[in-house]
This record gives C-alpha cells, sequence and structure tokens, in this order.
C-alpha cells in the first residue's frame, strides 16, 4: 500500500495554484492580443494543465484523508475488540456450530446425489440390456406391446406390455434436481436457475417418464432474518 504524505499533498496544491496562476496570465495575454493564435494556444494549454494539476490535487487530498481515518481505525481496533469481546465470542459460538450443521448438510446431498447418479446408470445399464435381449427376438418398439431398440443418438429404449422405458444421463437428472431445488428454496432469479436452465429441461424431455414421478419440492417461506443474541445476552 502506497503512503501519502502531509506534504505531498501540499505540494501538489501549490502547484495547482502555481498553473492558475500561469493560466491567469496566459488568459491576460489573449485578452491583449485576442486574435493571436499563439496567445490562444497557449492558454488552452495552460487552462488544461491547470485543470488537471486542481483534480489531482483534490483526487490527492481525498485519498489523504481516507488514509488518516484508516489510520485511526487501526490504532483503536484493539480496544474495539476488548470492547465486543462478548459479542465476538458468541459470534465465533455460532458460527462454528452452523458451520458443522453446513458441512453436514453438504455431505449429505452428496451422498444423495451420488444415490441419484448409481440409480440412474443401474436404470439406463437395464434398459439396454433387455432393449437388447427382446430386439434379438425380433420385437422392435413400434409393433406390439413389447420389444426394444437403439435409436440414432445411440440411446436404448424399452417396451414391455405398453409401457416404454428410455435411458437416462445420470449426471443430468443430478442437474436437474439441484436446478428445481434451487429454484422451490432460493427463487428463480438465482443465478444457478440461469446457469442449469438448459440441461435442467433436456433432462425432462429425455427423461419424462421417470421425472413425472417425482413429488414437488417444498417452496420456501418468505425469508427471515435469524434472530441475532447480542453481547452473550
Amino acid at each position: 500500500m502506497v503512503t501519502i504524505t502531509e506534504q505531498q499533498v501540499r505540494q501538489a496544491e501549490v502547484n495547482a495554484v502555481e498553473q492558475e496562476r500561469v493560466r491567469d496570465e496566459a488568459a491576460r495575454a489573449l485578452e491583449a492580443n485576442p486574435y493571436s493564435e499563439v496567445a490562444a494556444a497557449t492558454h488552452t494549454e495552460e487552462s488544461r494543465l491547470a485543470a488537471q494539476l486542481r483534480a489531482n490535487a483534490r483526487e490527492l487530498r481525498a485519498a489523504f484523508e481516507e488514509q488518516v481515518v484508516e489510520e485511526r481505525r487501526r490504532a483503536s481496533r484493539p480496544e474495539l475488540e476488548r470492547a465486543a469481546e462478548a459479542d465476538i465470542r458468541v459470534a465465533a459460538a455460532a458460527m462454528e456450530e452452523q458451520q458443522r450443521v453446513l458441512v453436514e448438510a453438504v455431505a449429505g446431498a452428496q451422498e444423495a446425489l451420488v444415490a441419484v447418479l448409481e440409480a440412474g446408470r443401474t436404470y439406463s445399464a437395464l434398459v439396454e440390456g433387455h432393449a437388447k435381449v427382446l430386439e434379438a427376438a425380433g420385437l422392435d418398439v413400434r409393433g406390439g406391446e413389447s420389444g426394444g431398440d437403439c435409436s440414432t443418438l445411440n440411446r436404448y429404449r424399452v417396451k414391455v406390455r405398453g409401457r416404454v422405458f428410455e435411458q437416462v444421463d445420470p449426471g443430468a437428472l443430478a442437474a436437474w434436481v439441484l436446478h428445481r431445488m434451487v429454484a422451490a428454496r432460493l427463487g428463480q432469479s438465482h443465478f444457478v436457475v440461469a446457469a442449469l436452465e438448459w440441461v435442467s429441461r433436456s433432462a425432462e424431455q429425455d427423461a419424462a417418464g421417470v421425472l413425472a414421478g417425482v413429488p414437488e419440492p417444498k417452496r420456501a417461506a418468505p425469508s427471515k432474518r435469524l434472530p441475532l443474541r447480542v453481547g452473550g445476552r
């Protein structure tokens, strides 16, 4: 961090005042000879430089004053922290406890997503296996009540007694779950909703038969501020 001294600020202000004096002299010279291109050009340049130096001086003065305030705040920081010791203890205990809860929740969510991914992989493997068996028996999905085939996109589907089951993308299902829960609990305007919109819609189309059976998530109630205990009370 660059330290600004009061001497630097005063010198910048002196330079600005001196340049303004030069500008005023150029203005008087132009008044005395209003048709002189040289005098006009000189006045323009000196005026530009005067405005620049004055702006620099103001910015330097403002930065110096901010620096003084910050130095005073730092000097009084230990005393302020001692005065707020009770509040600091409460904050430390509350945050450590809530971090533990959050870590456990994230770990639980990880395990739940692992279950989604594994179930999706098993589901798709079963679709492929049964589709191949029925297809080998000469049965496709376009004829009777049962059959199997593989699409041009290399996705298997199996038809069993009139009901069609298609392969799903486990990763897309996991993204769909996250998209849906963030929208329900944090609102449609959350950036994650927009980021996962495309993959979520794709999952809904490709796995409509599966996702139709998933219950709607519970919507979040209007947010309320958490009560804070102040000073250990």
